[in-house]
Order: structure tokens, then C-alpha cells, then sequence
């Protein structure tokens, strides 16, 4: 399966700050990062549920916001870039 998803962290106070560390570290075992809070790439179902599972223990649900697409079949989706093109490793 395909997967975007999207973070938004709304106090960017010292401690929150720690805490979007944290939830970038997290995400990034799993998916590919192509924007400083967009990550994606293929993840199999199993590992989704447990990417979930571990971010609803670091999220602080007064400030964080995650949004998570999913498809089953890529041939629906479609990507357009613009600008510079990213490459994964640049934001590690």
C-alpha cells in the first residue's frame, strides 16, 4: 500500500519541538520524508497499524495534528513536482 502523510505541530515551544523530533524520527523508520512534515512510500498494511499505534503515544493531542492517506492501488494516485526535486536522503 501507498501511504502520504502529513504532520502539523501548531506550539513550537522548546518542549514541542523535542516532540517533532521525536515524531520525525518515528515516521521516517517507516516512510520516506519529501517535505520538512510530508513523508511517503510503500508500507505494508501491518506496519501502517503499527506507525499509528506508535504515534498516538508521542502525539500531545492539544498541539500535534497527522493526517494519513492511504491508497491500495498506486495506478490511482498522481504526483506532480515542482521546483527543486528532493531527494530522500537530503533532510536525515
Amino acid at each position: 500500500m501507498f501511504v502520504i502523510l502529513i504532520y502539523d505541530i501548531s506550539d513550537h515551544s522548546d518542549k514541542k519541538k523535542k516532540n517533532i523530533t521525536k515524531i520525525r524520527k518515528c515516521v521516517e523508520q517507516y516512510l520516506h520524508r519529501v517535505q520538512y512534515s510530508v513523508f511517503e512510500g510503500e508500507i505494508q498494511p501491518h506496519l501502517l497499524k503499527l506507525l499509528e499505534s506508535e504515534l498516538k503515544k508521542l502525539i500531545d493531542k492539544k498541539y500535534d495534528s497527522i493526517v494519513i492517506y492511504s491508497f491500495t492501488d498506486r495506478k490511482y494516485s498522481n504526483r506532480v513536482e515542482m521546483g527543486i526535486k528532493r531527494e530522500h536522503n537530503m533532510f536525515s
